[in-house]
């Protein structure tokens, strides 16, 4: 894991050699060669580049494959793939609760990694009554338990998808929502773990 002392134990050269691969990788999409890194430092001696490069690895900075010019990447990266940083806590109406520390970051690793995750896009207004709208994405787990409470995405006879409140015995079926129309589920398709929802972006 990567933290800010160990950004601060780097040398100045390091931390710049740091910053120039994370730009690259970051803008570019890949990683500098050593020559590019070199030209780049003026560093004329490849071992010197290697050098930075062994360092900042045995810090936990970066991870290189050996027999691969641009194979160089970010731990920090490669470890926050789904994390965000954390700016506060937002309530209607109050100032932004701030978040403690400018670095923290909220990992929704979790929530998405697994061969047991799936996704179903909602299409229609049938579950706005439980805060998920048209375009939205329900994220399921296809083998998850399910407990009393658990919100359950199955498909009924007709092949549609339906959601279901497992009951407080945690073995029954029940409505998800006020004045849903009882069926039997026919497929359970997973658990619902989660709603994704994307507001589109001015371009």
């Amino acid at each position: 894991m990567v933290t800010s002392l160990t950004k601060k134990t780097l040398t100045k050269r390091q931390r710049e050699v740091y910053e120039f691969l994370k730009d690259q990788i970051t803008n570019r999409g890949y990683g500098p060669t050593v020559r590019e890194i070199g030209d780049h430092f003026d560093i004329k001696s490849p071992n010197g580049v290697l050098c930075h490069l062994k360092a900042l690895e045995k810090k936990g900075l970066i991870s290189r494959e050996s027999n691969m010019s641009r194979a160089i990447c970010l731990c920090a990266l490669s470890n926050q793939k789904f994390a965000l940083p954390y700016l506060g806590t937002a309530v209607a109406g109050n100032p932004i609760r701030a978040a403690v520390s400018s670095e923290e970051n909220v990992d929704f690793e979790a929530l998405f990694s697994g061969t047991d995750r799936a996704c179903l896009r909602v299409a229609g207004a049938d579950f706005q009554s439980l805060g998920i709208n048209d375009g939205d994405h329900i994220i399921v787990n296809r083998n998850g338990a399910t407990c009393p409470s658990s919100l359950v995405a199955a498909l009924d006879a007709q092949h549609r998808v339906v959601l279901f409140r497992i009951d407080s015995t945690g073995s029954h079926p029940g409505p998800a929502f006020s004045g849903m129309q009882p069926a039997s589920p026919r497929q359970i398709l997973g658990t619902v773990v989660g709603i994704v929802r994307q507001f589109p972006e001015a371009s």
